[in-house]
Formats: structure tokens, sequence, C-alpha cells
């Protein structure tokens, strides 16, 4: 039975979807092991509605809102654009961390969900999701004098996200770097290449 005709999801359900998306990958991410690993029957998922694809959304959009949750503090925090933008960074790469196995799934479906430019299920689309937080913070740097001026905002943002999740990603599941030494390596590699000035420190502007 369905709510209102829409699917009915519980957390147990979507636990056991992600579950079973870490562990086996997009290609054997069926319905019959998400009732198995959730403790209910094929049945019952047909019987609310609930079909892959429905799963799927739903861990898409999870995704998303880990992201947007992990990045919060930065955008609103107190310091410089650039004081900001290295936290965001390093939240990048801790929610990353924190859903390794799952990122390490969703990598595996055809078009993967980092890529994917339709609507998440909130009215957001899923690539501005994770790119507009880098974005902004970008242009609060360079509207302060501590992020390069002549850097695109838009591109620069882009290429932060696809580089942040996928090095990392990849560093962590394919070489087994330890989560610091990866965090630590990606952000000194990348903030010198964003920042008008050392770490901390605002230029000073000329009259």
């Amino acid at each position: 039975m369905t709510d209102g005709g829409s699917p009915v999801l519980d957390a147990t359900v979507l636990a056991a979807a992600a579950q079973v998306l870490a562990e086996h990958g997009w290609h054997d991410f069926t319905l019959e092991r998400v009732a198995q690993a959730a403790g209910v029957s094929r049945v019952t998922l047909y019987r609310r509605g609930v079909t892959k694809d429905v799963l799927f959304d739903a861990i898409v959009v999870g995704a998303a809102q880990a992201w947007q949750s992990a990045l919060w503090p930065a955008l609103t925090g107190p310091g410089s654009g650039a004081d900001r933008l290295r936290h965001a960074l390093g939240a990048a790469c801790a929610v990353v961390e924190e859903h390794l196995r799952l990122l390490a799934g969703l990598s595996t479906v055809p078009d993967p969900v980092f890529h994917l430019d339709a609507e998440d299920g909130t009215g957001h689309r899923t690539r501005d999701v994770y790119v507009t937080p880098f974005r902004r913070l970008l242009q609060d740097g360079q509207a302060d004098g501590s992020v390069r001026a002549e850097l695109d905002a838009e591109q620069t943002a882009t290429l932060l996200f696809n580089v942040i999740t996928r090095t990392y990603l990849h560093l962590r599941t394919g070489h087994g770097w330890p989560p610091a030494r990866t965090a630590d390596a990606l952000l000194d590699l990348i903030t010198p290449g964003l920042l008008t000035t050392g770490p901390g420190t605002v230029p000073t502007r000329k009259e």
C-alpha cells in the first residue's frame, strides 16, 4: 500500500538499499537483496510501491543532502572567503570519507550520479547542489581579495568538485591511502592555485 500514491520508504529500507549498493554495486543492486537486508519480503516492497529506481533516487537525494549539510558551516561561518573555502574543501573530503563505501557503489552506475544534470527530487539540479557551495565561496573570496580575481568561479567550482570527490575516492579505495594523508595532499596541491596569499591572511587592498 502506498501513501497518497507515493512509495512508502522507511529508514530501514533506505539503509538496506545503501548497504546493498555499497556492497554489490549497481549491476547487482536488486530489490531481492534490499528486501533481504531490510528483513522484509520482496512482495512487501512491491506493495509499498518501492522499485529499484525509487530506491536509487532516494539514495541520490540523501547524498545531496549530506553534501549540503557538510558544507553549510563553511558557507555561513566567519572568516575570509579563502578561509571558508579551505574549510569547505576539508569538509568535502570528510563527507566523502563518511560515505566512502556508498559513493564507491554509486560510482558503478552507468550514468554516475555526480554527472547527472536532472532534478534531484527537491527541485534542484544534481550538479548545482554539489558545485554551488564552491562557486559562492570563490566569489566571496574574490570580493574580499583572498581568492584570485582572474579565476572563473563557475568553471573552478566544477573543477574543485570533480577533483576532490573523484580523486579522494580513488586514492582511498584504489590506493589505500589513509584519510588524513589523502585530504592533506589534495588540499596542499589545490589551494595554492586558488588563493592570493598564504593561509589565514587577506591581502591589504591598495587605494
